[in-house]
This record gives C-alpha cells, structure tokens and sequence, in this order.
C-alpha cells in the first residue's frame, strides 16, 4: 500500500458539521453539508516523530497557523497504529483548532501490554518538547490539555489522567474513554488518582463484542475522586430504522480519512474499510468529544455543560421525522443495561479481579 509522506500538509479533509442532525435523502445526515470555512483552520500540518513503541504523529491547524493551541492526545485502540482510522475525527478536531499528539504506544504484536503508559508517556513528553522548542511549530496551551481513546486507548487515556501530574505533564482538563478495553489486565494505577478538577466520560456501546463493557464501568466507578456533576457514562445504542444502519459496535468510533492513511499495522487494510463515518461520529462522538472539551477548557461541570447530560442524547432524526436512538446518559451504573458480553471476545483470559460484582450487574 502506498505510504503517507511522513511529513506536510493536508489541505483536504472530512468538513460535515458536528452539530445537532436533520433528514437527508433517506439517511440521517448532519445539519446541512459543511465546507472548510466553517472551520477555523483550512489545512493540517502532520508529522512523524521517532521510531518504534515510542514514536508519535504531530497534528497541527494551518492556514492560518495559531500561535498558541490546546492540545489534544488522541490515544489509538488495540493495533491501530495507522491514524487514518480514525483520520475523520483527528482532521475534525486539528481543524476546530487543537494540536493533537498520536502515540503509537507499540510497535507491533511483540510489545507487551504492560508497557503501553510508558511508551506513552515517553511519546507526549517529547511531543511537548518539540512544540515547546521548535520555532517551527505551534506552542502547545498546558492549561488546555485533553486526552481522547478507543479501545485500549480509552483504557490507556485513563491510566495517563491518574498519573500525569506526577509525571510532570499538564493536569487533563478532560477525558474522553471510547468503549475502553484492556488486553491484559495490569495492576494500577489508581483510578482514584484522576484529579477531581478533571471531566471525565466513559462510553460503552450496546453491540460491542470486542470488550464489552467491564473495563468502562470499572473507569468510571474508579475515578472516585471526580464528582458525579463532572463525569457522565453513555451507553450507546444501535439504530437499524433507516440507511446507513447505526450499529452501536466496538468499531463505531472508526472513521477513515484516506489522506492521514500511512498503511501502518498489520490490520491497516482491515481498519481503514471498516472505519465508516455515519451520524454516530460527527453527531455523537465528535460532538460528545467537542462538548466535554470545550466545558472542561472553560471550567464548567459536565452537568452545567449538558443540562444534566440531555445534549448528549440527541443524535438528529430520520428522514421520515424519527428520532434517532438517543443514547443512555447518567452517573449511576445501577439503573444503565449491561452489555452483552460484559467481557467481550477476550484474547487473554480474565483474572477473578476483573469481574465486576452482583451489586454492579443490572440485566436489560
């Protein structure tokens, strides 16, 4: 497969609106069909940075290019090096004006686990060394500092929140878990160490066979110390009434972008065709993504942010004036259904630790 140029400038991209969605056709769309001017930014500057467990991409905004953005860690899923999977969100989010680092926290099959935050961190402490440095790129805002993952990269997003002020990174203003997993269950660190300043959401999805949802009820039960105003769980929920079909899977957070495809991973092939862009993406994740953002670099709660959650569930209509499936928003795990299977198709078998217990089982 050709190769993405490890350095320049994409003056393309995805340009649907993340807004609230209206009928289109027979399919729910976004809320008309977006140029580049409705984003501040008109093109991305990208670039590759070291080698192995350790490298990164470096996402910037150009045309114009700001001084000064908040920065963005976008951490992949489970062999998802190639950031052309998830190339739709990261061209959204670089253009609406943040600096995103991708770490590519392992190399390939051979990286174990319990090495993954270490790779990570050594990633985006470098990354902030490069912008902070470099006259050549922009200076990263440490007092708008986010982290967003899927999968593994959820999990890891988590972990990274715990310990990132110990480890001499910027206090997360926010943190987004996109249908965490774990691939071996590894001991710490403490939840309970996300700092109580941080909004935190947790998502899970109803037709997700890859994890389930025991890891993502264990982040937010965990993150103790961050109070129920500023963290929210959403459980989304598959939608089969019109075309495209929304399937509320562990690939839903997957949207392609041909031009960020570097033909990375020995799944790239795999993730790029089924990486699809529906309204799920740019009415649900990004949105949700944008919300939790923004509020947490203004200091708002999520409560304050969401009325209570309520803008999270809205996902648009059908053609025909049906409402597309709002998702299930709240911050007690008692009353949100389970997830079949709560554990997913797990390649490693789970220890006693990672089951969940009766008082944290609701049935649909």
């Amino acid at each position: 497969m050709p190769r993405l140029p490890r350095i320049g400038i994409l003056g393309f991209g995805i340009v649907l609106a993340a807004s609230a969605t209206i009928a289109f056709g027979g399919e729910a769309r976004s809320r008309g069909q977006a140029t580049n001017e409705r984003y501040p930014h008109k093109a991305v500057s990208r670039q590759e940075f070291g080698g192995g467990a350790t490298s990164y991409w470096l996402f910037e905004p150009a045309e114009p290019k700001p001084e000064s953005a908040p920065v963005v860690v976008f951490n992949h899923g489970w062999l998802a090096v190639n950031p052309g999977a998830y190339g739709a969100w990261i061209d959204h989010l670089v253009r609406s004006g943040h600096i995103v680092i991708y770490p590519r926290y392992q190399a390939d099959l051979a990286t174990l686990p319990a090495d993954f935050l270490m790779n990570a961190l050594t990633a985006i402490h470098d990354a902030f060394d490069v912008l902070e440095t470099s006259p050549k790129h922009i200076r990263p805002d440490r007092s708008r500092f986010a982290l967003i993952g899927h999968s593994a990269g959820g999990n890891l997003s988590a972990q990274i929140a715990a310990v990132a002020r110990e480890r001499g990174l910027p206090v997360p203003r926010a943190v987004v878990a996109m249908m965490p997993g774990q691939v071996q269950t590894i001991r710490g660190p403490s939840l309970a160490q996300i700092p109580s300043t941080t909004l935190l959401v947790v998502t899970a999805a109803e037709d997700d066979l890859i994890v389930g949802d025991a890891r993502a009820r264990q982040i937010f039960a965990g993150a103790t110390s961050v109070p129920n105003d500023r963290k929210k769980y959403v459980l989304y929920l598959s939608d089969l009434h019109g075309s495209p079909k929304l399937i509320a899977d562990h690939l839903a957070p997957t949207a392609a972008l041909p031009g960020f495809d570097t033909g990375d991973g020995v799944l790239s092939d795999l993730q790029m065709n089924r990486a699809q862009l529906n309204v799920f993406d740019y009415a649900g994740f990004w949105r949700l993504a944008d919300i939790t953002l923004s509020a947490g670099f203004s200091g708002k709660t999520l409560d304050e942010a969401t009325n209570g959650g309520e803008l999270f569930r809205h996902l648009g209509y059908w053609s025909d004036g049906r409402v597309v499936e709002r998702p299930i928003v709240g911050d007690d795990l008692t009353v949100i259904p389970r997830v079949f299977l709560i554990n997913g198709l797990r390649l490693i078998k789970l220890g006693a630790k990672d089951t969940l217990t009766s008082s944290e089982t609701v049935q649909k």
